[in-house]
Order: C-alpha cells, then sequence, then structure tokens
C-alpha cells in the first residue's frame, strides 16, 4: 500500500452541496482537490430534481441547522447570484389557507415572528389584486424568497472550482479504509480501471448515499439512524397558465416533514405543481418516473386555491428523491454535519439528510464544512 499523499482533500459527489464545498476550498487556499461523482456531470440527482426555490426558513425549527443554514445560506446564494450576474428573481412567497384552518394559521404568524422573517397579512381584496387566480381566506405575503437556475448556480461553481481542482465523473465508489493519518479511497472509473487514491481529508457529500458511504468506513461507529427516501412528483400546468401568477404558492406546513403541493414555475413561467410526498425503498435503485395515476391528487390538492382549474390542465413532469435524516424521536428531519474525530476518524467530514433547503443553504453549509476542516489542521 502506497502511503504518498495523491490529493489534500477528497470529496465525494458533486452535486450543489460538493460543488459550494469545492469553491469554498479553493477560497480558503486548498489547491490539491478530488471531486468524485458517479453520475456523468454534476448535480444530476436531488440537486437538478427540486422546486428551484430559494427559501425563506418559515417552514423549519427555529433551533435546527436547516433553519441556520437556510437563514445564513439565502443572503450568501444572493450575494453570489449578484455578483455573477446570475438570473434569480425575488418572487416572494404567499402561504394560503382556509378559515377552517385559523387556529393553525395563527400559529403559523407567531413562528414567523419569532423567527424575524418578514412578512405581510393579505386581505382578500390585496390577495386578489396580486393573484386573482389564487383562493384563499387568510394570506401571508413572504418577503425573503425567490426562485433560481439552479443547473446554472451549479454551472457556476464548477466553473470556479475547475480551474483549480480535479473532477472525476463516471466513477463509484467501492472501498474506503483509514490509516492514522489519511484515507486510502477506491474508485472504480467508467472503463473498469480500479484506481487507489490517498487523501488527508475525506468529505462525504453524496447526497442519496451519504450514509452509505459513512457506513461502509465506519461500521458501528456511525452512530445515527439511516436515511430514509421519500419522492416527490410534480405536475406542470397548461401553457394557458403562463404568467398567471406572480408569486410562489404554498398551503400551511402539513404534520409531514414536507413542505407539501404548491406553485413554483418554470423559465418560462409555466406553474408547476409539486411535489408530493411518498415514502419509497431505494434498495433496486432510483426510479424517477412520474405516474399520471397522480394526477387526480394533484388536481383535488390545486382545486382547493387554484381558481377554474380542470383536470386535463395538469400533465406530468419530473420527479426528485429526498434523502431524510430523522434523529431519534424527531419528527423532523435534520441535517448531520459532523466532523468524525470523535469517532476516531479524524479528517472525515460526513454530510448526511441534506434535502430541502438544500439548495439555498449550500453556501452556508460549505463555509461550515471548511470550518471543521481547518479547526483540525
Amino acid at each position: 500500500m502506497k502511503n504518498i499523499i495523491d490529493y489534500e482533500v477528497v470529496i465525494i459527489g458533486a452535486g450543489v452541496v460538493g460543488l459550494a464545498i469545492a469553491r469554498e476550498l479553493l477560497l480558503n487556499k486548498f489547491k490539491s482537490v478530488l471531486i468524485i461523482e458517479r453520475n456523468s456531470n454534476f448535480g444530476e440527482e436531488t440537486s437538478s430534481r427540486n422546486s428551484q426555490v430559494i427559501h425563506s426558513g418559515i417552514f423549519n425549527d427555529i433551533n435546527s441547522k436547516k433553519f441556520y443554514h437556510c437563514i445564513r445560506g439565502k443572503k450568501l446564494l444572493y450575494n453570489f447570484l449578484e455578483e455573477y450576474s446570475l438570473e434569480y428573481e425575488r418572487t416572494e412567497k404567499i402561504i394560503v389557507s382556509k378559515d377552517s384552518e385559523l387556529e393553525a394559521f395563527n400559529k403559523f404568524v407567531r413562528s414567523i415572528e419569532l423567527k424575524d422573517i418578514p412578512f405581510s397579512v393579505l386581505s382578500k381584496n390585496k390577495l386578489n389584486k396580486i393573484e386573482p387566480y389564487v383562493i384563499s381566506d387568510n394570506s401571508l405575503l413572504i418577503h425573503d424568497s425567490g426562485i433560481l437556475d439552479a443547473h446554472k448556480f451549479m454551472h457556476q461553481l464548477y466553473q470556479i472550482s475547475n480551474l483549480h481542482h480535479d473532477y472525476l465523473f463516471n466513477s463509484n465508489l467501492e472501498e474506503i479504509k483509514y490509516f492514522d493519518d489519511y484515507f486510502n479511497v477506491s474508485i472504480r472509473e467508467k472503463s473498469g480501471n480500479l484506481e487507489n487514491i490517498n487523501c488527508k481529508y475525506l468529505i462525504n457529500s453524496a447526497g442519496l448515499s451519504s450514509f452509505d458511504v459513512a457506513k461502509k468506513l465506519m461500521g458501528k461507529q456511525l452512530k445515527i439512524n439511516p436515511q430514509k427516501f421519500y419522492k416527490g412528483s410534480y405536475f406542470k400546468l397548461s401553457s394557458k397558465y403562463r404568467n398567471k401568477f406572480k408569486k410562489l404558492i404554498y398551503s400551511l406546513p402539513s404534520g409531514k416533514d414536507s413542505l407539501g403541493i404548491h406553485i413554483s414555475f418554470d423559465e418560462q413561467k409555466i406553474p408547476r405543481l409539486g411535489p408530493d410526498y411518498h415514502k419509497i425503498d431505494c434498495t433496486n435503485g432510483y426510479d424517477y418516473s412520474v405516474s399520471n395515476d397522480s394526477r387526480n391528487d394533484f388536481y383535488c390538492s390545486a382545486a382547493e386555491y387554484i381558481k377554474g382549474i380542470n383536470i386535463e390542465e395538469l400533465t406530468a413532469d419530473y420527479s426528485g428523491i429526498r434523502p431524510k435524516l430523522f434523529f431519534d424521536g424527531s419528527s423532523n428531519s435534520e441535517y448531520y454535519i459532523q466532523e468524525e474525530s470523535c469517532n476516531n476518524f479524524r479528517g472525515m467530514i460526513n454530510l448526511i439528510g441534506i434535502d430541502s433547503p438544500g439548495l439555498t443553504s449550500s453556501i452556508s453549509i460549505a463555509d461550515e464544512v471548511v470550518a471543521k476542516l481547518k479547526g483540525i489542521l
């Protein structure tokens, strides 16, 4: 076994968080970095299969890592988009509800006030002027929300880091070994060639596979629950609705660890509905197909807050799979961002359960990861 160091840092996973970490490492003068990705390009899984919303933190527990990184990441993300002249829109977000939900509505208002998130209460007349196609008895306007082009954002992160770092696509992780002061990573390339790489620091940002990657090395010393997987599908409205909605439209949060079916829109301003929320088994791979059988459920949900919608105006679009991590006793998923010295794997940083608002939080998460890395140098 050779013991020379090939790279100072190896990142497993080139989703939006892995890309953001690669950039942050460059900004902090880490010059020998390799990013390993099993797909043929960056951001092909969870990072590109979402609503492309810049979240405001209203749905996250105030004491959670998700809330912290969402609030901080939102500011960093807007600054980044401005710096590189990337397209985005501060659309704002409207929360809709019925009179029968008044108690939950008032509780939700109090939670936003505690989080110090800017919002306005909308009267029915005001809502009708802003969004004439929306039905709601009690509504809130959340000012910090927006949308972006996730692929262009990731492409910019990639362009920045690719100038100095190395990327290895179509490469699957076979094995990780830890020796006292370095890691040996075995990678199966598309050609079938097995490559062994030594690194001082290992960052596990493998998204859907992050728990499995950590478990592969740490075994019983990884003392968290396995990730659970939830599939969310989207349906697109007909072109009749192009430019008909100015704001993102969300319902009140449900008891599930989900944002519920909401209205966002694509680059052509055609609205989409989604995602729904179904626990799935990913043992045999990832199924991204969207069943048209779900159309009726989407229609029933949409008909509650979109005036005059017909079921024929909904078309199956795409889906995403969310990796969620639930700590014991919690009904809310949470991020696990841990440097593993306490578990005798000094220099390994695991990122597990990074789902929404992961896109919004990505630059903030990257900052925490590199700060942890610098803390053990």
